[in-house]
């Protein structure tokens, strides 16, 4: 390849010498679909090469066959100072062999390739033939075309020759270097890499020695120094370095000494991506940004606070996955600027589509417009302004509804119409005059109203007026006549009927015939009373014994439950007596006795439980194991004997019932399972089980 492309050298035509050198392209193919505009990006650094005095060859956009004029011009440039190649755009790859396509490339294969684009190598090869100081600047773009067979997105592993330096990075970092960086007169190459965020150095060739040479000055270097640094420069060590430096900190010879230190010294050691990321020492209001630009591109829908927790450190990962990033969820520097930029040309394209459906819309001109704008845009740039024109027409429209409604109504000429206007539009347009007007319409019904009670004078005439009218004008005097009148109707009567029943019902009955009655303080009272005197029973009922029945009779010895009361002590008392008998008799007959007398007494369980240790079991009957003695108690309780616990322990109560069942059968009564008795039980009991 390198014998070819020095053929064409000797071949071409020379342009004429003078001028350095720059090949500049970016593309974006016509069938990209996720393009974020690498000829834009390259074509910010076109002035700054012009003006530096490069001769540019140049194209935005330009397709395959403009490609090949470009390479034919740039081997006929035959540059022999100082040559840069910058391309941006679409890079395809096979193994060793990488492409840089032209914007009509579309979907290709290996087959078709080499016809669409022109190949990197060639370019290195021109460079690496030429006798120029040569930088080639890689910026590839996934433009989210698919690809055929045998080929990948991407560059490929490059062979770089030998005296050629060359950079990868995204298109705005590379734009940015190709500006800046890499035209500061002066600037070591090296240096200049180093300063330039986001830029992958592949190979470099002379990095001591400036790309764009500094202006000539003839140095006036004192005797001392002269001598001094010729000696430390024979050393050539760190420590010689350093001590020229701390003798002359700005001496003419200070920028090599540092850089011989830099080269000398080993390098830094390789930072995390997190540690990477904390050395930038990013501000709150950073970090702020960089959730704003994630936010618009679509990685991340929480909160802006300038905090990186799990949300934000997602949206990096998803973010830096969909653009073939190392996956880390920590950002670079150039990554940074690689997703401001982004974030930039979202937020334009979104301005553009908001400032385009907000013209389609009507441009706020009519509610439908208005209302669809601010359903798509609810945050857009003019959404208050088309919230403030909504709020207006809805204002309006709620005003007319309101007239509407009280011209319907009857624009307030009754108290149906004016209820019903006010219970739509409380605080309506016409809600001030509507309740003037049928407070008006209510005083003279109240008064109509007083007016027929006082021409009555009956009970019945005084409630009618007080129950539509509670607080009325005449409340008082209706209250004070009716007293009278009930007073004059049987009041009395009714008092001592109420007390000759003394209760809570009776009370309440003369309540409400009389709410206002001579005795109505009285009966009220009364029915506390006897509603404490009721709460005080059931304390002592749920209790259920003799102190808290005795303290009943205390708080009420002539209570309505009194003889309740001493019945249950009386009761209480012989139940414990009974059983006092039978614990000292300690006998079964005695402890049957109390279970006759008390069968369901206090001590009727401790009863049947002493029993049931003191009375042995009756001889004789079949062995049983314990799943028999279970089936056995089973089949008499299902068949209504309650045999006790089905847990195949025998007691008293189950040999009982062993008896029952067998007199009940006309069985021998021997209270054991004997052969008889279990197949009966077989045949009738289990049988229900």
């Amino acid at each position: 390849m390198k014998s070819f492309v020095k053929a064409l050298l000797l071949m071409g035509v020379a342009m004429p010498a003078g001028a350095d050198t720059a090949l500049v392209v970016g593309t974006v193919d016509a069938a990209s679909t996720t393009s974020y505009g690498a000829p834009r990006y390259l074509g910010t650094a076109l002035t700054q090469l012009d003006q530096a005095g490069f001769e540019l060859i140049s194209a935005l956009d330009a397709d395959a066959a403009t490609l090949r004029q470009l390479v034919t011009r740039l081997v006929t440039a035959d540059e022999q100072d100082t040559l840069v190649i910058a391309l941006s755009g679409r890079f395809v790859s096979h193994g060793g062999l990488s492409w840089f396509l032209g914007r009509d490339a579309g979907q290709q294969d290996l087959g078709s390739v080499s016809g669409a684009g022109i190949p990197v190598q060639l370019l290195m090869d021109i460079a690496a033939a030429s006798s120029a100081r040569s930088v080639i600047l890689l910026a590839p773009e996934n433009q989210g075309i698919a690809l055929g067979a045998g080929l990948q997105d991407g560059l490929g592993p490059l062979a770089v020759p030998e005296g050629v330096t060359l950079a990868t990075g995204h298109p705005a970092s590379v734009a940015r270097f190709l500006r800046s960086d890499l035209l500061t007169p002066g600037r070591p190459l090296r240096d200049a890499f180093a300063a330039a965020p986001g830029m992958t150095v592949v190979a470099l060739d002379d990095p001591f020695v400036p790309f764009i040479p500094a202006p000539v000055v003839t140095p006036v270097v004192p005797a001392d120094e002269q001598a001094y640094w010729d000696a430390m420069s024979t050393l050539d060590n760190v420590f010689a370095y350093r001590a020229y430096l701390n003798r002359y900190p700005a001496g003419y010879y200070a920028a090599q000494a540092q850089a011989r230190i830099a080269a000398l010294e080993p390098p830094a050691p390789q930072l995390t991506p997190e540690e990477a990321e904390n050395a930038l020492g990013l501000s709150r209001e950073d970090k702020r940004n960089i959730q704003r630009d994630l936010a618009v591109l679509g990685y991340y829908n929480s909160g802006i606070d300038g905090l990186f927790g799990p949300g934000t450190r997602g949206g990096i990962r998803q973010w830096q996955q969909a653009n073939g990033l190392q996956v880390t969820g920590y950002l670079d520097a150039a990554q940074i600027t690689r997703l401001s930029d982004q974030g930039d040309v979202r937020r334009e394209e979104i301005r553009a589509q908001d400032l385009a459906y907000w013209n389609q819309t009507g441009q706020g001109s009519d509610e439908a417009g208005l209302r669809a704008y601010l359903g798509r845009y609810p945050n857009g740039q003019f959404a208050q302004l088309a919230r403030q024109r909504l709020d207006a027409i809805e204002a309006e429209q709620a005003r007319q509804a309101d007239i509407a409604f009280w011209n319907q109504t009857g624009r307030g000429q009754d108290e149906a119409g004016l209820r019903a206007y006010l219970g739509r539009y409380p605080n309506g347009e016409f809600s001030q005059l509507a309740r003037q007007r049928l407070n008006t319409i209510l005083a003279q019904q109240e008064g109509q109203a007083w007016q027929l009670a006082q021409a009555r004078d009956t009970i019945a005439g005084y409630r009618a007026y007080l129950n539509d009218y509670p607080n009325g004008l005449h409340a008082q005097q209706a209250q004070q006549r009716l007293a009278q009148l009930q007073q004059a109707a049987g009041e009395p009567a009714a008092w001592q009927q109420a007390q000759a029943r003394d209760t809570i019902p009776a009370y309440r009955q003369y309540l409400n015939d009389y709410p206002n009655g001579a005795h109505a303080v009285q009966a009220q009272q009364r029915i506390n009373a006897i509603r404490a005197d009721n709460q005080a029973w059931q304390q002592a009922e749920a209790a259920d014994t003799i102190p808290a029945y005795r303290a009943y009779l205390n708080q009420y010895p002539n209570g309505r439950h009194a003889s309740d009361a001493s019945n249950r002590i009386d009761a209480i008392r012989a139940d414990n007596q009974a059983w006092q008998q039978a614990e000292a008799a300690n006998t079964v007959q005695a402890y049957r006795q109390y279970l006759n007398r008390f069968p369901n007494g206090r001590h009727a369980t401790e009863a049947q439980q002493r029993i049931d240790a003191l009375a042995p079991p009756p001889s004789g009957g079949i062995p049983l194991n314990l799943g028999q003695r279970v089936a056995v108690e089973r089949a008499l309780d299902n068949l209504g004997f309650n045999p006790g616990a089905a847990d195949g322990t025998f007691t008293a109560q189950t040999y009982d019932a062993l008896r029952a069942y067998q007199q009940a059968r006309g069985l021998p009564v021997t209270g054991v399972v004997d052969a008889v008795t279990a197949a009966a039980l077989l045949v009738e009991g289990m049988a229900n089980n």
